[in-house]
């Protein structure tokens, strides 16, 4: 190559780092203007943050580039260099457009600058991840080789975590950055994990924060760790969320005909609702990825679930609710120190609400799916039951849905544990053969798909869109008109997620039906006089639901139905 024409030289750069801080690593793969590699490179960097791994990554690609110089004779001062990495935020920093905050890494764009200083030229470009596969393997090959889990499949990670991805396009995004829905499409993204080698049921005795009794992963929904989103044990925050338990219904039983009717009794989480896990699981991953103050709308249970983990985290919090949002929820959410704004109208106006103070004010939205990891904390519902029933799924799990966080969440799940080849996850029923309803042959015996347990949506009749578009056989919902329930977390009239709950349900061979108000009403009365159980009213339309699920024969042939009883009945007006 004649060095008075500019030689141009192609560097690929990722890095990694299992935690943050935690075990990093760097890969870099540097190509000759004729696209022939020179330089394929994994560097273990210690224990440092993701972000500082990219930079020091940086740095190793330009140090690499002035070894090629020297070998093929290159002046640097006429060699450009194309570094191409798969971090936006480096790639913006780099060129000036992002403002270099951290501390940490102001002197590391330093010495960046300085290396760069004796070529020609050297950019800095965002690529996919997709397109830096080979060198994102080689910084975490870099960190298997240092704790020799290389070849020997020792010792995984605290989380699987891998990449997002897109529910609707299946556009991939890099997880290390805090993401709302997708750029492309605005669809929920979800994230995936790499599920091979996966271990069931988990570890029991893996605790690395020094005493096993207060470690998360003994007492909460934290012993799933490897399929949950935060990649180091220090920034979860727990109040020991999940693991609750499995009460019969023997009463139901009798009076419905059917098998075993068991409650997964969630009202007993720290908030006294199951949206205590999807806070957990948010707030963690909020705190690991540096945000500081977050915002959602709520009429119900997930504004006092965030501001209780906002509080333990240290995080700022903001909610918007609708004026007619039950009281003691408000003042939940005030006695955490929340900022509570209530509006006129329903859900929507609350949440166009936190989206102007949002984008005037910087605020992370954490809406129901307008963010990735709420959905990991409620899926543990799922792992608990699969857990529970001895490595095989209830055949009936039956959910009261207004976002449809918790029934997607299960659906998830199922969807993992079957894909890891975990035993029991992908076995095909026996016995159910779902004879007169929607459950027909979609779990299938014989067709090889995953063997999911049958997932049912209950709604309010009074807000039914996910209801409505079942029984239209669509695949996406629509506003529901004049929305208006006293089971205040049910009325949610355009789910985000609303095609991903029809999905599951046609997936799992579930299916979808409403309850009246005054059933509802009833219900609460009957749990707590017959059965010595407060629930919510979201909680007792599930059960409420039961009667016509069985009439219309979609239980038949069920072992166990379990029925996912929301939140405590403590928080709204006696029935």
């Amino acid at each position: 190559m004649n060095p008075g024409e500019g030689a141009v030289l192609t560097c690929h750069i990722d890095g990694a780092s299992r935690g943050n801080p935690g075990p990093a690593g760097a890969g870099v793969v540097v190509y000759d203007g004729s696209g022939r590699e020179r330089r394929a490179a994994g560097i273990y960097l210690g224990e440092t943050t993701n972000n500082v791994a990219e930079y020091l990554a940086l740095i190793e690609a330009l140090r690499a580039a002035s070894d090629i110089c020297r070998e093929d004779g290159l002046e640097r001062d006429r060699t450009s260099v194309v570094i191409r990495t798969d971090s936006q935020l480096v790639a913006r920093q780099v060129s000036g457009e992002y403002r270099v905050k951290s501390q940490a890494l102001a002197p590391l764009l330093g010495d960046f600058r300085r290396e760069a200083g004796g070529f020609y030229r050297v950019s800095v470009l965002h690529v996919p991840r997709e397109q830096n596969r080979r060198a994102d393997e080689l910084a975490n090959q870099a960190i298997d080789d240092a704790f020799g889990r290389g070849k020997s499949g020792a010792s995984p990670r605290y989380s699987r975590l891998s990449h997002l991805e897109c529910s609707r396009c299946e556009r991939r995004l890099d997880p290390a950055e805090p993401h709302g829905p997708c750029p492309a499409c605005g669809a929920p993204l979800l994230a995936r994990y790499d599920l091979a080698g996966l271990v069931w049921p988990p570890r029991g005795n893996d605790c690395s924060l020094g005493n096993p009794g207060q470690c998360p992963e003994h007492n909460s929904m934290w012993r799933y760790h490897e399929l949950l989103p935060v990649t180091a044990p220090q920034y979860v925050v727990s109040l020991g969320e999940g693991l609750t338990p499995l009460v019969a219904m023997g009463g139901l039983e009798r009076e419905l005909g059917l098998g075993r009717v068991l409650v997964k009794d969630d009202r007993l989480n720290p908030t006294g609702t199951f949206k205590s896990r999807g806070a957990s699981a948010a707030v963690s991953r909020l705190v690991e990825l540096g945000i500081e103050k977050c915002a959602i709308p709520t009429q119900g249970n997930a504004g006092s679930a965030f501001a209780a983990y906002s509080a333990r985290a240290g995080l700022r919090f903001l909610t918007a609710m609708p004026e007619d949002t039950p009281a003691a929820i408000r003042a939940e959410c005030e006695a955490y120190g929340a900022e509570v704004v209530t509006v006129k109208g329903l859900l929507p106006d609350a949440g166009r609400y936190v989206r102007e103070r949002a984008a005037a004010e910087g605020w992370y939205v954490a809406s129901t799916f307008d963010e990735p990891y709420r959905a990991e904390g409620k899926k543990t519902i799922a792992l608990e039951l699969f857990e529970a029933f001895g490595s095989r799924w209830p055949d009936a799990i039956v959910f009261p849905v207004g976002g449809g966080v918790g029934l997607v969440g299960a659906w998830k799940a199922a969807q993992e544990l079957a894909t890891a080849g975990v035993a029991g996850a992908a076995e095909p029923r026996s016995g159910a053969t779902g004879a007169a309803g929607p459950g027909s042959g979609a779990s299938g015996t014989t067709d090889g798909r995953p063997r999911l347990p049958r997932l049912f949506a209950v709604q309010a009749a009074g807000c039914a869109p996910v209801v409505k578009a079942y029984g239209e056989g669509r695949d996406e919902t629509e506003p529901f008109a004049n929305a208006e329930t006293v089971a205040a977390g049910l009325r949610v009239p355009s789910p985000k997620a609303g095609f991903l709950i029809l999905r599951a349900l046609r997936a799992s061979g579930g299916a979808a039906v409403a309850v009246p108000d005054e059933v509802i009403l009833r219900t609460v009365v009957k749990l707590r006089r017959e059965e010595g159980l407060n629930f919510c009213p979201e909680g007792a339309a599930a059960v409420a639901a039961l009667p016509e699920l069985a009439r219309r024969g979609w239980l038949d042939g069920c072992r166990e139905v379990v029925v996912v009883s929301t939140g405590t009945g403590l928080k709204y007006p006696s029935g």
